[in-house]
């Protein structure tokens, strides 16, 4: 239902993604959510973002907890498990969802900042 083609819309490049951070740093409705496993969450990371394992039998309900109105920036290592994961979102009613293009590796990559 929701094929490649589609998803790219929400794709933003790590600039975009660094912009996108840094405008919305006071704003409470924004999340940056990480699905890698919490493994590869605790070696690096982007500064204020939240985990829920996308290979997580959990996944999906921990999502279904979330507020669907606010803003997210979804990443994971290089872009194919966050991809999912908005697929996911979009079927459970999430609307405004950024996918970071190429992950956190891109990120790291371009010298954009994590801890």
């Amino acid at each position: 239902m929701f094929g490649l083609g589609k998803n790219k819309k929400n794709d933003i490049k790590a600039a975009d993604a660094h912009e996108l951070i840094n405008n919305n740093l006071s704003n409470l409705e924004f999340v940056i959510l990480d699905v890698r496993s919490p493994g590869e969450y605790s070696e690096a990371h982007i500064d204020r973002a939240e985990n829920i394992d996308y290979n997580s039998h959990v996944f999906k309900s921990e999502l279904d907890k979330r507020d669907r109105n606010k803003k997210y920036l979804v990443y994971c290592r290089s872009g194919h498990r966050s991809s999912n994961a908005i697929k996911i979102m979009v079927q459970l009613g999430f609307t405004d969802i950024h996918n970071l293009s190429g992950g956190i590796r891109k990120w790291k990559g371009e010298g954009f900042p994590f801890v």
